[in-house]
């Protein structure tokens, strides 16, 4: 196992830093973006439909 944590840290080190390109970020953008209206809307549904859920 420690063998592989050292190897694993030795091509980490050996690779070249890449920065991101437009497209990946905006593909990161989305995606989070995605998520949080996701989260936003289930959540609006989950208290109108099943408001005893809702009420401590």
């Amino acid at each position: 196992m420690e063998v592989d944590h050292q190897k694993i840290a030795e091509e980490m080190q050996k690779m070249e830093y890449e920065p991101l390109e437009p497209i990946e970020k905006k593909l990161i953008a989305w995606s989070i973006s995605i998520g949080v209206v996701s989260l936003v809307l289930l959540y609006w549904i989950s208290a109108t439909f099943f408001p005893t859920a809702h009420s401590m």
